[in-house]
């Protein structure tokens, strides 16, 4: 017969040997609680990582797009500027070289031209007030003296910023017409602008 110490002795190793397998399983779990933990923290960091690159990108993406639109248009004003300065300056000289022109027969022709347009502009009406420099007071006069001898014309030299030209109106001080040589600049301002534009990007290109 198997006497008692020895039953116990079977019984003891049999708990041993299922405290030994109960502790590996408790280890084995634990090792893969703490594999998954790491594989998921990785993970995590992965894509917390990425989340941070992709911001960081954008920030970079964004601010790189913004400083070049800032250039771009500070590039564009000053450039802007730079030809409005240009065009100013252009404007000047042709007023300066319109002067030379003031003695020679295209001025008396562009005189007459103005002149003879008046019955188109003012109509009917016959009384007028022309505002003349007192350069150009005597040729004025004679052109119109000679193409609108129906006119009652009241003349005014007092038109001292002119360059040359001169400013008609009706008596009423109603209908108003410049025909002076700094209008005829400025009416041509656009085309001067373009002109003067186009011969500068063909200069830069």
């Amino acid at each position: 017969m198997i006497s008692v110490e020895e039953k116990l002795q079977v019984f003891t190793q049999y708990l041993l040997s299922k405290e030994r397998k109960w502790g590996k399983d408790i280890i084995y779990e634990a090792k893969e609680k703490k594999k998954a933990l790491l594989a998921d923290s990785k993970e995590r960091i992965q894509k917390e990582k990425r989340s941070i690159e992709e911001r960081s990108y954008q920030t970079i993406f964004r601010d790189k797009n913004k400083i070049i639109a800032e250039g771009k248009n500070k590039a564009k004003t000053l450039e802007l500027e730079e030809k409005n300065r240009i065009l100013g300056d252009f404007n000047q000289l042709i007023r300066e070289k319109a002067r030379e022109y003031l003695t020679e027969t295209v001025y008396t022709n562009y005189l007459r031209d103005c002149i003879v347009q008046i019955p188109q502009v003012f109509g009917s009406k016959k009384e007028l007030v022309v505002y003349v420099n007192e350069r150009d007071f005597d040729q004025i006069k004679a052109i119109i003296e000679e193409e609108l001898d129906e006119y009652t014309i009241e003349y005014h030299q007092d038109c001292q910023d002119c360059i040359g030209g001169f400013i008609a109106e009706d008596a009423e001080g109603r209908l108003h017409c410049d025909f002076t040589v700094e209008n005829l600049i400025k009416s041509n301002y656009k085309l001067i602008g373009m002109t003067l534009n186009g011969f500068m990007e063909k200069q830069v290109g």
